[in-house]
């Protein structure tokens, strides 16, 4: 089954905009003008893009430190991210999340500090969506190697027993941190651990967008449907670093270059182009739409104000009745 052009185009711009956005911040970084660390999510665009697409506006997104893919995707534009990134009033979390990105308007409550205690997190916005009876879906995005992480299993296990709407969406990029994923697990994958708790499962290819696209779909309306969690595990590649200061010894070169032969962004690009939803005109019109969108954020964002020193003791307590 294939999306619908103007469906797939959105995505196709959505994964242009990601990659954009991480090659800005790795040509501020080189020249010094910022001092933020870099997790790049290239070469995974067509995960983090493809598990965000089916969700609601109101259905509630966990993220990771890798990239910004998964905040685009879920609706968060560059001038949110780059105002927040460089710490401004203005940001999306006043200048007091930058890295750990979080955004109320798309329901986006907070990339955390310890990779994998999020796992309960999820588990707990779920019970709340089911005791309310909102409809809304968690969707809890994370990396192979967090799930390693001592709160996987309880959470695996408590979304199962109580039947609850989230859906864990494993990005299995063959590395943990500075190590290939064979280092730390004895088997290929991680998605069949779900059947201990009698959770279903899919293993899907990461580089398709429409793979992981259709795969999510499935399994958020499962989960939306009172049928309980689901996992989805995609297998991609980290064409990146582990972060900006990775000196990358590690890494085969082999592997570079047979998983760039698949770069989502290129496979998505030939899908539109042959089916004459894209032109290669239009392309170079679109990508420089998208760089432009880029570089205005940055523009705005070294342009805003600053925090002041007043602004230290505001949102230190929550208001009465807000949460």
């Amino acid at each position: 089954m294939s999306l619908e052009n103007e469906n797939l185009l959105g995505l196709y711009r959505k994964m242009l905009l990601v990659r954009a956005m991480e090659t800005k911040h790795g040509s501020l970084l080189q020249e010094g003008r910022i001092q933020l660390m870099s997790h790049f999510g290239t070469g995974q665009e067509a995960v983090a893009v493809g598990v965000t697409g089916p969700l609601r506006q109101k259905d509630i997104l966990f993220g990771t430190h890798r990239g910004v893919g998964e905040y685009i995707g879920k609706g968060m534009s560059a001038r949110d991210i780059w105002l927040e990134y460089l710490g401004k009033r203005t940001g999306v979390c006043k200048g007091k999340g930058t890295l750990h990105l979080c955004d109320r308007k798309v329901n986006i409550p907070g990339l955390v500090s310890s990779l994998g205690s999020d796992f309960s997190y999820a588990v707990g916005t779920a019970l709340s969506s089911k005791m309310n009876n909102t409809g809304q879906v968690t969707l809890y995005f994370v990396g192979e190697g967090t799930c390693n992480q001592a709160d996987a299993h309880p959470s695996m296990c408590m979304a199962a027993l109580w039947t609850l709407p989230v859906v864990f969406a494993v990005c299995t990029n063959q590395f943990c941190e500075m190590s290939y994923m064979s280092d730390h697990y004895p088997t290929e994958d991680v998605a069949p651990r779900a059947a201990g708790y009698g959770i279903p499962y899919d293993i899907v290819d990461g580089q398709d967008i429409e793979t992981t696209y259709e795969a999510t779909e499935k399994a958020v309306e499962h989960a939306r449907s009172g049928k309980g969690p689901y996992l989805l595990e995609f297998k991609t590649f980290r064409m990146a670093l582990h972060f900006s200061g990775d000196p990358g010894g590690y890494v085969n070169p082999e592997d570079l270059e047979e998983w760039g032969k698949r770069d989502p962004i290129d496979l998505c690009q030939e899908k539109l182009l042959d089916r004459g939803a894209l032109t290669e005109e239009k392309d170079k019109e679109l990508r420089a739409a998208v760089d432009l969108e880029v570089d205005s954020a940055v523009e705005e964002a070294f342009s805003g104000p600053d925090p002041t020193e007043d602004d230290l003791f505001e949102d230190v307590y929550a208001e009465k009745g807000v949460i």
